[in-house]
């Protein structure tokens, strides 16, 4: 492969992930613009030389250009899964998981040679990851509530169901806890979310409340 073929593919690996790390920085990701580009170039390299390989070597028998960037893909999932937190029941750092994941996708393809769909998809993914001006903006018709939920531990509802009907309502979770309510058999959920002004608070607690297993339930 000529030097400079080689030198083209890892630089435009470089620009396309670093326009995607940069989106991820702005917001201020863990894994932001140095991330992206260091996957995405090594994505592009491990496909370089898969091809290479299979050039050099293929006169000794079959060689196959793929089975390097498939462990690649196999072990970008490890380096995604780092970006993802667990808080409580609440989890982020799946949209910055993804992200890894795409530009490895990415490099590959640049690697490969292949540049008119990596230029597609990392326009794409740019326009995905810059939906969230648009979530900002559904969020301003949003104010915050906290919302209370006794469960019997001896009842069959569980904290999925109570977070289903919020999901129903358009509501966003963003942090639960739990605490025993003293002398009793039950365990109170405290939902704090965001739900949308439209929505009358009185539909959310009769929903939860038919719930079987609801001893109390309270939104302020």
């Amino acid at each position: 492969m000529p030097f400079f073929t080689i030198l083209l593919r890892i630089v435009l690996s470089m620009i396309m992930g670093g326009l995607v790390g940069l989106e991820r920085e702005i917001h201020g990701c863990a894994a932001g613009l140095r991330t992206h580009i260091l996957v995405c170039m090594g994505s592009a390299l491990f496909m370089i030389t898969s091809i290479e390989m299979s050039v050099l070597y293929g006169h000794l028998g079959a060689v196959d250009p793929t089975r390097i960037a498939a462990q690649v893909v196999t072990g970008i999932g490890f380096l995604g899964a780092g970006a993802i937190i667990r808080y409580g029941w609440s989890i982020r750092g799946l949209t910055t998981a993804a992200s890894i994941w795409a530009v490895s996708a990415v490099g590959i393809t640049v690697g490969a040679g292949l540049y008119t769909p990596a230029v597609i998809t990392t326009t794409i993914v740019l326009a995905v990851l810059f939906f969230s001006r648009i979530e900002d903006y559904m969020e301003s018709h949003m104010h915050g509530k906290t919302l209370s939920v006794v469960l019997s531990r001896a009842g069959h509802t569980g904290i999925d169901e109570v977070k289903n009907i919020i999901e129903v309502y358009g509501g966003r979770i963003r942090k639960i806890s739990s605490e025993d309510v003293p002398g009793e058999k039950s365990r109170r959920f405290i939902f704090d979310m965001m739900v949308y002004y439209s929505i009358h608070q009185k539909d959310i607690l009769s929903d939860i409340a038919t719930l079987p297993g609801v001893e109390e339930v309270d939104m302020k």
